[in-house]
């Protein structure tokens, strides 16, 4: 009955990149942040256990992004960046950040590395490049329930600006937005 009738909600952050940076969030272990291109993933050793890494290729060929945080040439974590719109499945809908924002998705700490501040850490690497190249706003959504990733954003720097409810009711989809926003405070889904 649940692929029927289901509730799901997201709850979608920013941050005012024009604005001062949040306090460091320093990890607890020693970590190297590097931005991997098409040829720097190809070559990159232990990867084989990557969810989805059957979708980086086209991501890649996207002009996507892909940070990684690393210790002794071993991917801890990784976050994916876009200007481009993509596709958001938990909600069957497309983000389309604006030319001035950029969009962060697909996170992953390995689950032997969590609880060691590498997320949020990775997350303000990440908002210092997209401060430096004159982007005005970062975007992260996160599924109500997913607390820790909640506290990694949260720590980072993100402040929760409204909720997307998506409902399924026999294959019919509706959306409620809390709070309801003007455009411009708002963000950019269309239909998948």
């Amino acid at each position: 009955m649940g692929w029927l009738v289901s509730t799901k909600t997201l709850c979608l952050f920013e941050v005012d990149l024009t604005a001062a940076p949040a306090p460091i969030c320093l990890p607890k272990v020693s970590v190297a942040y590097q931005h991997l291109d098409a040829h720097a993933w190809a070559v990159q050793r232990q990867t084989a256990s990557f969810p989805d890494r059957h979708l980086y290729p086209a991501r890649f060929a996207r002009g996507e992004h892909f940070w990684t945080v690393q210790q002794a040439d071993t991917i801890l974590g990784y976050c994916w960046a876009t200007q481009e719109p993509v596709k958001i499945g938990e909600i069957r809908c497309v983000m389309s950040p604006r030319r001035d924002e950029v969009y962060f998705y697909d996170a992953l700490t390995f689950a032997e590395h969590r609880g060691q501040n590498l997320y949020p850490a990775l997350l303000q690497a990440m908002l210092e490049a997209s401060r430096a190249a004159g982007l005005r706003r970062a975007l992260i959504f996160v599924m109500h329930d997913n607390t820790a990733s909640i506290r990694g954003v949260q720590k980072a720097g993100f402040r929760e600006f409204q909720r997307v409810i998506c409902r399924n009711l026999f294959g019919f989809v509706r959306y409620a937005f809390q709070p309801s926003l003007n455009a411009p405070a708002g963000v950019t889904l269309l239909p998948a």
